[in-house]
């Protein structure tokens, strides 16, 4: 878990530092911290072996994800320096205070739940696969 934490910080860095820099959008675009936490979420959800494991690991991968955008808001917000956490396809129209305060109550609340039932999902998928496909013993 703390190699995709490190990684999903790391890559929410890159990207405020690209945009930061002038590097264009639409290659800012493609360092992606979603991209790291689908990763993780098809990794823990096949495993964590309990539910409660992938409840926590769903909230450990929104973690620094909500950090660093809380935090990239809030330069903006702060600077009036827009940056792509801002951009108008990621905050649906909203002001920056909305769109900030949205990330902070949405990375404590329905994101991680979300990330949960997703996990949860593809746990299912795994666990019915490999009970379908295990062989049948017959023991007499």
């Amino acid at each position: 878990m703390k190699w995709f934490i490190v990684a999903i910080a790391a890559m929410g860095v890159v990207r405020f530092i690209l945009d930061a820099g002038g590097v264009s959008k639409d290659i800012v675009r493609l360092f992606s911290m979603t991209g790291i936490m689908m990763a993780g979420s098809l990794y823990f959800a096949i495993a964590a072996t309990t539910h409660k494991e992938r409840l926590k690991a769903a909230y450990l991968l929104v973690m620094p994800y909500m950090t660093i955008e809380v935090l990239a808001l809030g330069y903006t917000w702060a600077s009036g320096h827009p940056t792509i956490f801002h951009a108008a396809e990621y905050s649906m129209g909203t002001s920056i205070a909305v769109h900030t305060i949205g990330h902070f109550v949405g990375g404590l609340t329905w994101e991680p739940l979300f990330g949960f039932v997703v996990m949860e999902i593809v746990w299912g998928l795994y666990a019915g696969g490999r009970y379908l496909t295990k062989p049948k013993t017959t023991e007499v």
